[in-house]
């Protein structure tokens, strides 16, 4: 019954949107478009129950902005950022290990620098709670970002 006394009130707020904001379209078309190319971004990125089939062996994810970087097993590192709206990528270096149980990547792209550090220290996603065995902080043209990680 919820779900529909909501669809009404959908359908009629759209109607009285439409007839009262015509240039509301453009901006819908401009959040939907958005909205796609976010969704075409995260599907570059494999799902977590296939990275390791994609190659990737090492995942980090991070919150607010919501970011995920992928280390693949051969050529490359796959970074998402502020909720899918950039894809980058850039070549896989060898890791350092600038400390005891951390490892470094420090690589560059395009005109842009990635530096990611792991450490193996348990991590708690502050957004679901989920436990990982180690922090990430991502250092991206002087914007670190802090997460938390593990292999695939």
């Amino acid at each position: 019954m919820r779900a529909a006394l909501v669809g009404i009130a959908l359908i009629l707020g759209a109607c009285t949107q439409a007839a009262e904001e015509a240039p509301a379209d453009a901006t819908l078309d401009a959040e939907i478009a958005a909205a796609n190319a976010v969704q075409e971004a995260l599907a570059q990125m494999p799902p977590a129950d296939g990275a390791r089939a994609a190659g990737v062996e090492f995942r980090g994810v991070g919150q607010e902005p919501g970011w995920i970087v992928d280390i693949y097993q051969r050529d490359r590192i796959r970074l998402l950022l502020d909720y899918g709206e950039t894809l980058l990528d850039f070549p896989l270096p060898a890791p350092t290990n600038p400390a005891e149980g951390a490892t470094r990547y420090t690589t560059q792209a395009d005109g842009r620098t990635l530096a990611i550090t792991i450490r193996r220290a348990p991590c708690e996603d502050v957004m679901s709670g989920e436990p990982y065995p180690s922090t990430v902080e991502i250092t991206i043209d002087n914007r670190t970002l802090n997460g938390c990680g593990k292999s695939v």
